[in-house]
């Protein structure tokens, strides 16, 4: 098997679908403000700044920055962390949990007809390889981060 001819493809790909609406909406969750409130709601729906900062990929600063501009919006709010006052638990607000339910439903409707034009085999096989390829990448950075210090968070007084 040449993998390099096929990675070829892969990119070459990736880069014509890069450019269709459905493809830009499934990525909407994978950039800035929708990745920031994506990963709050999957995670209880609040996190330290530190732990956004690792999960998205992203530096401190970045996140600083979009904190600060979810903030100004009311999406998010950043509070003491109850059990250590040093450091800031970021919690989504009302607001936040019904824009990114809304955008989550948009982008899941849009998924919803791609794999209806895939059709079942294709759509199950698609999900199987995309879950390969997250727990692959997974491994991959988790062997590369530094081991986590951070303390188990509590959720913040409301």
């Amino acid at each position: 098997m040449d993998y390099r001819l096929l990675a070829e493809q892969l990119v070459n790909l990736q880069s014509s679908l890069h450019v269709t609406p459905a493809s830009r909406m499934l990525s909407a969750l994978d950039r800035g403000e929708l990745l920031a409130l994506n990963y709050l709601v999957l995670h209880e729906n609040a996190a330290y700044p530190k732990e956004l900062s690792r999960g998205m990929a992203v530096s401190s600063a970045r996140v600083a920055a979009l904190l600060n501009h979810l903030e100004r919006q009311g999406l998010i709010r950043r509070a003491p962390d109850p059990a250590d006052s040093r450091q800031v638990i970021v919690s989504l607000t009302e607001a936040g949990l019904m824009e990114i339910r809304r955008k989550r439903e948009e982008i899941i409707q849009a998924a919803m007809q791609i794999l209806e034009e895939l059709g079942p085999e294709d759509a199950k096989a698609l999900l199987r390889i995309q879950e390969k390829l997250a727990r692959s990448s997974l491994r991959q950075t988790q062997a590369l981060a530094p081991p986590d210090t951070t303390k188990k968070r509590r959720e913040p007084s409301r």
